[in-house]
């Protein structure tokens, strides 16, 4: 039977607010321009450039390598590209500002995760594996605290803590660990085919692929056990797991020895 639930974090159980994303990025690239005019002239064209390629470099290592690099890892890969050095002091600080940059602008918790979660806790073990960009696990986890979610989550596994994302399977064995189930005790929840439900299927959870937020394409095809636009359509879903394996085992006691 069905022990317990894992969930994506972003564009499953929270997404941004309308122009978040730009807010955020403007807000980076403000920060680094006051910090390198202390120390010498960098025009607005070359510090985008330099962001653009930290942005597609970083973006190859996840799709490739299935990890992501740290607040402090992407602005001194930025740096680089600039060729230039802050003091510890200042670059300690635009990190800073940089990981708890969303909570000037908070994303939004999807409709009907709190009320969904809320149910589910009462008969499931919950868990959450999620990659992360400039934003820590330590800000997510405030994030969850802050919306009266956090105390519903028996493990919680991000990419900046657990040194790998998903697709890679580590991150869902440690889940598996840490909530005491077996793997295909374990319904995955997340809106990406190529990190939530093809690491989750090659790791034996069962999948659910939520396109509420990101829909899917018209030419695109899912491994996903099942597909949904609603959260308050998932209880029933995963009760439909048990069902399933109930019957399973019905069958099986009728073949005999």
């Amino acid at each position: 039977m069905i022990r317990a639930i894992s969930f994506d974090f972003w564009n499953t159980l929270f997404t941004e607010q309308p122009g978040g994303f730009r807010f955020y990025q403007e807000n980076r690239r403000r920060l680094l321009r006051e910090a390198l005019r202390t120390i010498g002239e960098f025009t607005d064209e070359r510090i985008n450039e330099a962001c653009h390629l930290e942005a597609e470099a970083h973006h190859l290592i996840w799709i490739e390598e299935h990890r992501t690099l740290t607040a402090t890892e992407r602005i001194a890969r930025v740096l680089a590209h600039l060729e230039a050095c802050l003091p510890d002091g200042t670059m300690a600080e635009i990190v800073r500002a940089c990981e708890e940059n969303i909570f000037e602008f908070p994303p939004v918790l999807v409709d009907g995760v709190r009320e969904t979660i809320e149910k589910l806790a009462g008969n499931y073990r919950l868990a959450i594996i999620s990659d992360v960009g400039f934003s820590p696990g330590r800000v997510l986890k405030q994030l969850l605290r802050q919306n009266g979610l956090l105390q519903y989550f028996d493990s919680m596994v991000f990419s900046d803590e657990a040194g790998r994302s998903k697709p890679h399977r580590e991150v869902f064995e440690r889940t598996a660990d840490t909530l005491r189930a077996v793997p295909r005790e374990i319904v995955h929840i997340g809106d990406l085919e190529h990190t939530d439900i093809i690491g989750a299927k090659r790791a034996g959870f069962r999948a659910i692929r939520f396109v509420g937020v990101t829909p899917m394409s018209e030419d695109e095809t899912t491994i996903a056990d099942f597909v949904i636009e609603k959260f308050s359509e998932l209880p029933r879903l995963v009760e439909s797991f048990e069902d399933e394996d109930e019957n399973i085992e019905l069958a099986g006691s009728r073949e005999g020895f």
